[in-house]
């Protein structure tokens, strides 16, 4: 290999990096973060949170996009989970057990019937991410190390 080849190499490396900094991480944070919580303590955000997904389809809405956002990320920085459907959704499944599991620390209640209605969501919004990544042919590129382009 080339000094040059070498060179390209490890720029091409930590872009591949700096995309998986830039997307996922801020997602995962996001995903995990107990936004609610957030609302119970700093109430302009409350008012905000009320106002907006206040109702149960808003609330469904906003469970659907996270996660397919997530879903998008996760699959563009991590070529392999794209020909892995079932690693994919364990993945998925670990991250919304564990917004849900946040969720309750911070409420301090027991699981109820939205908690399972949430992951349901969760895993559709995952679901149409799939489902569009399939759709553009993103998991049939030349290289299969390659990221989703508009990452």
């Amino acid at each position: 290999m080339t000094r040059v080849s070498h060179v390209v190499r490890q720029e091409f490396e930590s872009l591949k990096v700096t995309r998986l900094l830039f997307w996922v991480l801020p997602l995962v944070f996001f995903t995990l973060f107990p936004i609610g919580w957030l609302g119970e303590v700093y109430r302009p955000v409350g008012r905000v949170l009320d106002n907006h997904f206040g109702s149960v389809t808003a609330h469904a809405v906003a469970h659907a996009l996270i996660f397919f956002l997530l879903g998008l990320a996760l699959l563009g920085a991590f070529p392999v989970l794209r020909a892995r459907p079932l690693l994919f959704f364990g993945v998925v499944l670990l991250f919304a057990l564990g917004q849900e599991g946040l969720q309750l620390l911070y409420k301090q209640r027991p699981l109820v019937y939205d908690d399972f209605r949430d992951l349901v969501v969760d895993g559709t919004g995952a679901a149409a991410a799939y489902a569009l990544f399939r759709a553009l042919g993103a998991n049939r590129t030349k290289d299969s190390t390659s990221t989703l382009r508009v990452l």
